[in-house]
């Protein structure tokens, strides 16, 4: 098992967040949680289960952790373009900060599916999670490896829809986030943004296309299973304990 600071979380909360990854069913529960404890004094700790995996599902389950999500990893192949008709609107990367403060205006608002949002331990669950988006989507922005792309009104300039994916190489990416401005959510523009994006990846030569979703936003399994053809690969159980201050 590794421990790993998530800095994105730990600075949203103002205290450390640690993410527990490759967990077997034969790793020392108790001894692997009193050494990050020792170590790191955590306020939340985040772990993803494999669904079959029951017995270390229970394990979690009695070392204290809870079930906050099912989520889901979905893959799918590039093979030709998604025909894009011409309309009002422009699609273009995100490389200048007064365009990424557009972004972030729809990123604070626009997420609904979220774990954090549920979770009963956050006190402040809408402004935390508004802010956890935002800082995910500059770290997008400011690393070398990831992009963010807008999708904007041609005629008013206003930006209507966002998304974020990181380059993993061998002609892989990983799509990060992705929202549209809460005033535009039933005009069609999540999938016209997703085969904008999907165009581009496929212009640089990536066809091997990874995403996670959470299982309970249904709209966006049911665009991304019917009209991009995303498949299921594999299901993890999300389980997370907190530590009073």
């Amino acid at each position: 098992m590794e421990t790993r600071l998530n800095e994105v979380d730990s600075r949203v909360l103002a205290r450390p967040v640690l993410d527990l990854l490759d967990l077997t069913s034969e790793d020392d529960i108790a001894a692997a949680e009193k050494a990050y404890v020792d170590r790191y004094h955590p306020a939340y700790v985040l772990c993803k289960v494999q669904i079959e995996d029951l017995t270390l599902i229970h394990q979690m389950e009695e070392a204290g952790f809870r079930f906050v999500e099912t989520q889901l990893r979905l893959t799918f192949r590039l093979s030709k373009p998604f025909d894009v008709p011409e309309g009002p609107y422009l699609f273009e990367r995100v490389v200048r900060r007064d365009a990424l403060e557009d972004v972030l205006a729809i990123v604070r608002e626009t997420f609904t599916d979220d774990r954090w949002l549920i979770d009963p331990w956050f006190t402040d669950a809408r402004g935390l999670s508004g802010k956890r988006y935002e800082a995910y989507v500059r770290q997008s922005f400011e690393r070398p490896d990831e992009r963010v792309y807008r999708l904007l009104e041609r005629q008013s300039g206003r930006t209507l829809a966002m998304r974020t994916h990181r380059h993993l190489g061998n002609g892989g990416a990983l799509m990060l986030l992705g929202g549209v401005h809460p005033d535009y959510k039933c005009a069609g523009l999540a999938p016209l943004m997703s085969f904008h994006e999907y165009n581009e990846l496929l212009r640089q030569g990536i066809t091997q296309i990874t995403t996670h979703v959470s299982a309970r936003n249904y709209a966006i399994l049911n665009l991304e299973m019917s009209a991009l053809k995303y498949r299921v690969v594999q299901t993890f159980v999300v389980l997370r304990k907190v530590y009073s201050t």
